[in-house]
Formats: structure tokens, C-alpha cells, sequence
């Protein structure tokens, strides 16, 4: 599997360590972007106690030096871009004239307490305390991803029975509804004896958290849209409409707690084959939209299911509050990971003509199961991963959602050698971990270093500033140039360093246009603004006296300082 980084780029973890304090004292910070269990991102500066804020400011990597608090003595130092500032917090603690030097980390800090609804203290597969009857810490590890994303900006379809798009506890719109053919996706329950069911399923993925009414959602604040597709028979064609629906409506995961009964032999169509294509190419502007869906309930092999074993659907397990499978769950190959379920407090249709009450409120209920309840579990971490890392791949976060699940139940069944299993998958999700496995910010668009010039036509170099990247990250550059006003034969190149050098490849009197993105291990940055160059002819050197010698061409010696990287300036030749 591809070895993704996460959070905190370092040459090694024996290097990521400084000093705390004035003595021996050390702190290290992992290798995945953690000190002490708490996720940190470095910022590039460094806080110093010292007597002498102008020597530190005349250190050649020091960019500025601010005072911090009411004090003269500690500072805040801002390094110059591409810095190691951990090393360079060392160097400063063996220094006479300073009592100590720490590199200003960011961390997450968060209050010791869940969001504020009434019921989210009741709801195990959030935080587990054993309220359940369950073992304490077997659940989802939601308050560390929480500290870093909330699902905010993020929608989750929910192709079901309907949403209640009214309840108090779902910000939720509405999709097309396939059974009664019109654009009100709401349940109905005279109709439909499992109306409830798509209201729960949506909060369990998204209830608005921090409101002060009822329960969180494990993306609290994502939206939710409402697609009707459960309640009567639906054709293949409205299955293909209510994914591209979703995906065209900007929808960051579908999630699909529906499927068919005794693990049948069901062959994918091609309209669903050609939606989830869809769904994955063009989803989310290009990056892939998240496809969940339930195993089932009815603890048999489901390995004949085309839709469920196609391989960009995540289909989703149910374990209990003790780590156990749930014994309805379904199994084989179209297992990929495991979620928690059984007893799920979550919402109901408003009023009495949900499912059953909590706490004698008939909009909720705490029995909530099945691996219908644990499809959503994943699609609530699948967004909060797509927050935390928007450069983020369907792909990769499928991959990333596996590589940090917990290999639950070993003994039980036993693993693979990729760390798989036909009951579990790759294990139970583990929010916390996927979330820190994939945190990153883009990198910053670079500084042409001459947004409009001249260069003679022996060296044409394209130069821009190293761009800053929020997290430290290894950067690579694509440089896409073109000549004149027609980009549409532009060149492409990658490179590792702040230049190329085009000598050779343009003419004189030629107009170069020029962009440059940087590229870290998720994709591309900010790209920078057009760049313009204008190549000179080579001046004729001047005649010379006879007998005297001529002058070096002033070509060859340009060419000589070019590769030697020396700046140069020319005074073009007179017009």
C-alpha cells in the first residue's frame, strides 16, 4: 500500500526533539505529528527567554524577532522560509545569552468536555465510559478528531427512507424523492413502515453538535441531503439518479444503508458501475466522492454482491460496545471496515410517528442498530476527514480509514497478511487516527522573483521565492510556461528546486508566460500569479582597436555566472 505522511514533516524522529526548559529536559515529537499523545503542527518560529533580542536578531536565518507579553526578555523569533526550527531552538539553548528556547508549536486545545447536547454523554460509540455496560475506550476516539475537524463545510447524502428536513437536531435539504416521484425527500410514515429509518442513519452521521438540544452526529457540523429511495421498488436507472443527484448536488459522501436480504448473488448493472465512476471521477470537483454502504443483517456471505464488493464502496460491519462482531452482521469480501452499532442514540422522525422515544422525547431513540447504524459512523469520519485534508482523494481516504482502523478481536478471527479479515475488514474505525493520518494544508502560491523582466537569450532562468507550506511539508514545483498569448501549448515540467532553465528552448524576442504550483505529498498548492520574461537578442560586442584583444563575449561569461548561480544584471542593447 502507498505509505502516506501525516501532519508533521521530519527527516527522522531522532532529530524532532528539543529542549523544554532551561536544563536537560527533552521533548520529541513522533513520527506521526504527535508529543505526547497531543497532535502539534510547527510554525516556523521559536520562543526565547534572552537578554540580548538584537543578537538574535542578527542571526542570518532570524527573520524578525517580536517581544511577547508586558516582559523584555522573551521573544517570539520568525525564522526565514525552509528553516528547521527545532534544530535551530538547540542551537539556541547552548547559546550564553539565552536561558532557554522551545520551537512555538501549534496544538489543538480543546475543553475537557463533549459538545454541549443534553444526550451526547449517552452516546457510546462517541465516548465510551462504560455507560452502555460496554468497555470503557471501545469506541470511535471522536473528541481527538474533533480537536482538529467537525465536518464543517461537508455534505453527506443520505440515499434512505427520507430525512426529516423539520427536525430540531439536522440541518438538512432535500433531494428528489423516488417513490413518490417529486422534490420533497421527506419520510412517510403511513406509507412506509421504515420511514424512520434514513432520519436516524442521518444522525447518526451529522445531528448538529454544540446546539444544546439532543445528540452530536460524528460530523456535527456537516449538512445532510435527503434522497428518497427506500419505501417501494425503485428502478436501476433511479439508483444511477440518486448517485449522480448526490454527487452533482456537491455531496462529500453517500451513504447507503440499504441493500437486499440472505447475501444474494446480485450483478452490478452498468448505470450503478457507471455512477459510482461518476461519483469517484468527478466528485467533489475531481478528488472522488466517498461511497458508503451497510454489509447487512443477516449473518451470511455477501461475497456475490456486485454493488457491495465493487472497489471504490466501503462496505461497513457492525461490532458491539465490547469490541465483539455483532452477531447479525454479514460478512466476506465486501467487508472493508468494521463500525460500532448496537444501542446507537440518535434522531427519529419529529413527533410520534418515528420508531420510539429516548428520555420520553419522541424526536430520539437509543436502540438504534444494525449495520445501518454503522455505515454512517464511517461517513461522519469520512467527512471529517475530507475537512481536515481538502486536497484528500476518495482514494486516498480509503486507504488512510483502513491503515488506522483497530485490529479488533484477533482472536476470533484471525487477520491476514494485509491486516484483514472476511468479519472485521481492516478493523474498526479509529476517527481519532484517521483524522491526525491525514491533517495537512496546502502550501502557499510562490513569488515569482520577477513578475515582469528581460533576460538575454544565453540564460533564461525562471526563478520564484520557496513557497510556504503550513506544514512543513517536502515540496516539488510545476512550472507551466508558454510562449506568447497561447497557452494552450504550454509546457509542463516538475522540478525540485525554485528554478528552471529554459535556456535553449526560446528565442529571442520572444514573450515567456509563466505559472508555478508547488506540490506536496497530497497535491497541488496555491498557484502563483502569471510571470512574464521577455528574451533579448545577444548584443554584438564592441569593435576593438587593432591590435588590442577582444573583449570575452559577453554571452559566454553570462552563461558561466548563470551556472554558477550569480545574479547578473544587463543593460539591454540601445534601440
Amino acid at each position: 500500500m502507498l505509505t502516506l505522511m501525516i501532519l508533521v514533516s521530519l527527516a527522522s524522529a531522532e532529530e524532532a526533539w528539543f529542549f523544554v526548559d532551561e536544563g536537560p529536559e527533552r521533548a520529541v515529537i513522533e513520527a506521526d505529528g504527535t508529543m505526547g499523545g497531543v497532535p502539534v503542527k510547527r510554525t516556523g518560529a521559536i520562543v526565547v527567554r534572552s537578554d540580548d533580542p538584537d543578537a538574535l536578531a542578527a542571526l542570518p536565518w532570524v527573520q524578525r524577532v517580536e517581544g511577547l507579553g508586558h516582559g523584555d526578555t522573551i521573544f517570539r523569533v520568525h525564522t526565514q522560509p525552509g528553516t528547521d526550527e527545532i534544530t535551530r531552538s538547540r542551537e539556541l539553548h547552548a547559546r550564553a545569552e539565552v536561558r532557554w528556547a522551545h520551537p512555538d508549536l501549534a496544538l489543538p486545545l480543546v475543553p475537557h468536555d463533549l459538545p454541549d447536547d443534553p444526550w451526547v454523554e449517552d452516546q457510546w460509540h462517541l465516548d465510551n465510559t462504560g455507560q452502555s455496560g460496554g468497555t470503557p475506550g471501545v469506541d470511535i476516539d471522536a473528541q481527538t478528531a474533533w480537536a482538529l475537524s467537525t465536518g464543517a463545510g461537508g455534505l453527506i447524502s443520505v440515499i434512505d427512507s427520507g430525512v426529516d428536513l423539520a427536525h430540531d437536531d439536522l440541518v438538512a435539504s432535500s433531494g428528489y424523492d423516488y417513490i413518490d416521484r417529486d422534490d420533497d425527500a421527506s419520510p412517510d410514515p403511513e406509507a412506509d413502515s421504515s420511514a424512520a429509518h434514513g432520519t436516524c442513519v442521518a444522525g447518526v452521521a451529522a445531528a448538529s453538535g454544540d446546539n444544546g438540544v439532543g445528540v452530536a452526529g460524528v460530523a456535527y457540523d456537516a449538512e445532510v441531503y435527503g434522497i428518497r429511495l427506500i419505501g417501494g421498488y425503485t428502478t436501476t436507472g433511479d439508483v444511477y439518479d440518486a448517485f449522480v443527484e448526490s454527487v452533482d448536488a456537491g455531496a462529500w459522501v453517500l451513504n447507503n444503508s440499504w441493500g437486499y436480504s440472505d447475501c444474494p448473488s446480485f450483478i452490478l448493472p452498468a448505470s450503478w458501475r457507471s455512477a459510482l465512476e461518476y461519483a469517484e471521477e468527478e466528485g467533489r470537483g475531481g478528488l472522488g466522492a466517498a461511497i458508503v454502504a451497510s454489509a447487512g443483517n443477516d449473518n451470511c456471505d455477501g461475497s456475490d454482491d456486485g454493488f457491495l464488493t465493487y472497489w471504490t464502496v466501503i462496505g461497513v460491519a457492525a461490532s458491539d460496545d465490547g469490541d465483539i462482531r455483532e452477531s447479525y452482521s454479514s460478512y466476506g469480501s465486501i467487508v472493508d471496515i468494521t463500525a460500532p452499532s448496537g444501542g446507537i442514540l440518535t434522531t427519529d422522525i419529529s413527533g410520534d410517528d418515528g420508531y420510539g422515544t429516548y428520555q420520553d422525547d419522541p424526536d430520539y431513540i437509543g436502540w438504534f442498530s444494525g449495520t445501518s447504524a454503522a455505515a454512517p459512523v464511517i461517513s461522519g469520519v469520512l467527512t471529517l476527514m475530507f475537512e481536515a485534508n481538502p486536497r484528500l482523494t476518495a482514494a486516498q481516504a480509503r486507504e488512510l480509514l483502513c491503515d488506522t482502523a483497530i485490529r479488533i478481536d484477533p482472536g476470533g478471527y484471525g487477520y491476514d497478511g494485509d491486516g484483514w479479515n472476511a468479519y472485521y475488514g481492516c478493523g474498526r474505525v479509529d476517527a481519532g487516527a484517521a483524522v491526525l493520518a491525514v491533517a495537512n494544508g496546502a502550501p502557499l502560491a510562490p513569488e515569482p522573483v520577477l513578475v515582469s523582466g528581460e533576460a538575454y537569450e544565453d540564460t533564461v532562468v525562471l526563478r520564484w521565492e520557496p513557497a510556504i507550506d503550513p506544514d512543513d511539508d517536502r515540496l516539488d514545483y510545476r512550472v507551466t510556461w508558454w510562449v506568447g498569448d497561447d497557452s494552450a501549448g504550454a509546457n509542463s515540467e516538475l522540478v525540485t528546486e525554485p528554478a528552471l532553465d529554459i535556456t535553449g528552448l526560446v528565442e529571442a524576442d520572444e514573450l515567456v508566460r509563466w505559472q508555478v504550483t508547488p506540490v506536496d505529498l497530497w497535491g497541488d498548492g496555491s498557484t502563483s500569479d502569471t510571470a512574464e520574461l521577455l528574451v533579448l537578442a545577444i548584443p554584438d560586442p564592441p569593435e576593438q582597436p587593432v591590435g588590442c584583444a577582444a573583449s570575452p563575449r559577453p554571452g559566454g561569461i553570462a552563461l558561466l555566472l548563470g551556472l554558477l548561480g550569480v545574479a547578473r544584471r544587463r543593460r539591454p542593447a540601445a534601440r
